[in-house]
């Protein structure tokens, strides 16, 4: 150990003449604690959050999805399949159709999406696991079914204790007329059996209804076309190259990722917790000039100590180092005291969810810690704490010394 850090340690723990230096000392300590715990804490919930709002909008999602640049329809003998049926990078693809219907239940009508799934991928997916009622089924003893979102049952009054036995009407427009509900002879109609209610997130949930392909391709008259073709890769790594492959073979459709099919709502939780990150970074900054004050105050204090060793012939960058080392060692024990104690307090909600969230699609607050933030926090809080403390023994020790 050398002089000057030998010197700061006895500073950093000896009482200092003046118990103002000692208040600072410890505001500062506790400043920079409380700082790097939220910093740690709040990250941890918006990833969290981050985590969950993705599983939700991408629990059932593909890895590329194709789509018409014009119209909506890919018709079947569009070159784009030949390809997706040769290509070695391709696990599996399936058609999807998506339209605008009318729903009736009772005397009860609703605009809802339709979305025609292929039944193959249809039971390869966890639909069960996102049943609320009923069964995870697009047919009932071979009769085609429909399935509701949640929001779209409440909307239809279906009934919650329902023996999903009954029929919904779907209408559609049967030709290019403008719809009206009045002028029921623009519309053709097919029955469904209602097999059950999902849940998946709050706008899926809302105006979304699930039939089999099949019978989305009968009804919409798409003649075994397509609204979108999903493509699964065998290699995520190739997902970008082979998106960019079909852009440019195919310019009649456009191929794109599930991120940037919802690039607003992945851009609206980064955008959220990186302002909340520069807010915390701002108090933290605010913290740090207790640490300045602190370094201040005690070069005050220990002139006649810092005489002292130039006496003694100590070159000023050792009595520098010391000061220096006093503010950088109130800094980094604050950091890594506050960043244990928030990983604690996270580990804890991981565990016991003691912060609940009342009216909301979850019970309690998610958490997600990720090394790559406490690595960014590590950077941060070391980069104020080394100029916190560099600038006070830099330009005070200079006029003092001199």
């Amino acid at each position: 150990m050398n002089v000057s850090t030998f010197i700061a340690k006895r500073y950093l723990f000896s009482k200092k003449s003046r118990n103002i230096i000692n208040v600072i000392s410890l505001i500062s300590f506790f400043g920079i604690l409380l700082s790097a715990a939220s910093l740690i804490i709040i990250l941890s919930a918006f990833n969290g959050i981050q985590y969950y709002v993705e599983d939700m909008y991408g629990r059932h999602a593909a890895d590329l999805y194709i789509d018409p640049v014009n119209g909506k329809k890919i018709t079947a003998d569009h070159n784009v399949f030949t390809f997706l049926s040769t290509n070695e990078k391709i696990e599996t693809f399936h058609k999807q159709i998506k339209e605008t219907a009318l729903l009736k239940f009772n005397n009860q009508w609703e605009t809802a999406k339709i979305i025609g799934v292929d039944s193959a991928l249809f039971h390869t997916q966890n639909w069960e696991g996102d049943m609320t009622q009923g069964i995870a089924a697009l047919y009932f003893k071979k009769i085609p079914s429909i399935l509701l979102g949640y929001g779209l049952q409440y909307k239809l009054q279906v009934e919650t204790n329902h023996n999903f036995m009954t029929e919904i009407s779907l209408y559609a427009i049967s030709n290019n007329k403008k719809l009206s509900i009045q002028n029921k002879s623009l519309l053709k109609k097919h029955n469904l059996i209602l097999n059950g209610v999902y849940s998946i997130n709050p706008d899926f949930d809302e105006s979304t209804a699930i039939i089999a392909y099949q019978t989305a391709n009968a009804f919409f008259n798409y003649n075994n076309g397509a609204s979108s073709i999903l493509v699964y890769t065998k290699n995520n790594n190739e997902v970008n190259k082979l998106k960019d492959e079909i852009n440019a073979k195919f310019p009649t459709v456009l191929t794109s990722t599930h991120e940037e099919k919802n690039k607003l709502i992945y851009a609206a939780n980064d955008a959220e917790k990186w302002m909340v990150m520069a807010v915390l970074i701002l108090v933290l900054l605010l913290s740090s000039f207790t640490i300045t004050s602190a370094i201040t105050m005690l070069i005050i204090d220990k002139k006649k100590d810092i005489f002292t060793l130039t006496s003694l012939g100590c070159q000023k960058n050792t009595i520098r180092a010391i000061f220096f080392k006093e503010g950088l060692f109130i800094s980094l024990l604050g950091s890594f005291t506050g960043l244990i104690l928030g990983i604690i307090i996270c580990l804890l909600q991981m565990k016991f969810e003691f912060i609940k969230l009342n009216d909301a699609a979850l019970d309690y607050w998610p958490i997600r810690i990720k090394i790559s933030d406490l690595l960014l926090l590590l950077i941060i809080l070391s980069s104020v704490g080394f100029l916190s403390s560099y600038i006070p023994g830099r330009l005070l020790m200079k006029r003092i010394v001199n």
